[in-house]
């Protein structure tokens, strides 16, 4: 609708002003080629996740293995790789049988790239507390 275009568009004008370049990929993040040695912030999984989950083009039931396969290649072009999602397991506990689809795959995915990475981070409210590494990335 018009808000969520508004606000990507705002997001969009943010990252301009910074000197970011933006690469907008929606699925098959295996594809993405990126510089050697780039820094990359991947965000969000949440919606690479519904993506994947629910377009007909996506990877279906897969989704997890296709994510985390294409967060591994993105990896092996980077320095860095900061990857960004959205804490979405605390709303309640029992959901339609979709939603409770993509929230197991999101969880597979957030572990797995958990797993693997050097620093874990959740920030809430701007504060970060840190699960895995040190304070300092």
């Amino acid at each position: 609708d018009a808000e969520c275009a508004a606000r990507v568009e705002k997001h969009r004008r943010m990252r301009r002003e910074k000197h970011f370049e933006t690469i907008e990929w929606y699925m098959d993040l295996e594809q993405v080629q990126v510089p050697p040695g780039s820094t990359v912030l991947l965000e969000c999984l949440s919606n690479l996740t519904a993506n994947e989950l629910y377009d007909p083009k996506g990877a279906g039931v897969n989704t997890a293995e296709a994510v985390l396969y294409g967060v591994e290649i993105l990896y092996k072009q980077c320095e860095h790789l900061i990857v960004v999602g959205n804490e979405v397991f605390s709303g309640g506990a029992e959901y339609a049988d979709e939603t409770d689809l993509y929230l197991k795959a999101l969880a597979q995915i957030q572990n797995g790239i958990a797993a693997r990475a050097d620093h874990v981070c959740r920030v809430v409210c701007g504060i970060p507390v840190y699960y895995k590494g040190g304070g300092k990335v």
